[in-house]
């Protein structure tokens, strides 16, 4: 059994305890967050503490999952890995790819798990989809020659920002790293060759409000992910074309389904639309796997690595383009 204190109480915070509630290796014997308020969410039988610092002083526990609001990853972080915590981090887990290097070190030297919660990346049509198209589909589909994903949330409504959103960073920052979790899974040598990244000062001084990052990743394949806030929608889509021209697979994240497009028709080939909540079965399989690292003594840091290098590597080059040859 694996004692994990949970730091921060927000709006993620609600799908990890659900999720953690069907997994009878973890208990969360002490949870944090510096509202009071949010004592009415803890566990029964969690203490409630104000003071992350205080709660992994008294409390013996084998890890600890930070959730707090982006800018505070690094410094709390930091912290409990110090103290030889093994660690579970929302994404992104940093804002520069300094600070990520930093924390793998301070793991390593202190012999402590540190794992990047990247939720998409356990998704169950994502999961579904690797397996098949790795175990059968690919003879039949060819390598991957295009993607496009689209990652989109309403969180602009009549000119203002919601205020919950003001922590995520922007478009970009918030569901690029979605969007990295999934591509990521199919494709290891992804290079941005152009990003776009619209900062409205009027709207939004917090981040981006949409982006568009283009790929290039083996010697001829080609594609695209999209973010955005100003389009009034909820949706997550990732789209794949293969040698074989008259097929293409559609992951629709938002409903967990896999489809199957052969000309005008589409064929839900995998459907997850009733197993429950997409975010709680993400937050299910981030769990599960954490067990499994903190069994072995390993993590997921060169993955993250990659889709964190990729994720600031689009907000670096925002704007320009290579010159025309």
């Amino acid at each position: 059994m694996f004692k994990i204190g949970i730091i921060g109480m927000g709006r993620v915070y609600d799908y990890q305890i659900e999720a953690i509630r069907d997994l009878k290796e973890i208990v969360v014997p002490a949870v944090c967050d510096i509202d009071e308020e949010k004592i009415i969410k803890k566990p029964e039988r969690a203490r409630f503490y104000k003071n992350f610092h205080k709660m992994i002083k008294e409390e013996k526990l084998n890890a600890v999952v930070i959730s707090l609001p982006n800018i505070l990853h690094y410094e709390v972080a930091k912290v409990c890995l110090d103290e030889g915590l093994n660690v579970l981090i929302e994404k992104p887990a940093v804002l520069d790819i300094q600070e990520f290097k930093n924390l793998v070190k301070i793991s390593r030297e202190k012999g402590a798990v540190f794992v990047v919660s990247l939720h998409y990346y356990f998704a169950k049509e994502v999961q579904w989809f690797k397996r098949k198209y790795e175990e059968e589909m690919k003879k039949e589909l060819g390598e991957i020659t295009f993607f496009r994903s689209g990652f989109f949330d309403p969180y602009i409504e009549n000119g203002k920002l919601k205020s919950f959103a003001k922590s995520l960073n922007g478009s970009w920052i918030d569901s690029g790293i979605n969007a990295l979790s999934v591509i990521g899974r199919f494709i290891k040598d992804l290079k941005i060759s152009e990003s776009r990244l619209n900062f409205i000062k009027e709207i939004n001084r917090d981040g981006d409000t949409q982006a568009v990052v283009h790929f290039d990743f083996d010697s001829f394949g080609y594609g695209l992910i999209e973010t955005g806030w100003v389009y009034g929608i909820n949706c997550k889509l990732s789209r794949y074309r293969f040698e074989n021209p008259k097929k293409e697979i559609i992951l629709n994240h938002s409903k967990q389904q896999v489809i199957l497009k052969e000309g005008n028709e589409n064929q839900i080939i995998a459907d997850f639309s009733k197993t429950g909540n997409r975010l709680v079965n993400h937050y299910k399989g981030v769990f599960s796997d954490f067990i499994r690292h903190l069994k072995k003594g390993s993590d997921n840091v060169d993955f993250a690595y990659y889709i964190h290098h990729l994720l600031f590597d689009a907000i670096s080059i925002n704007g320009k383009i290579k010159e025309c040859s």
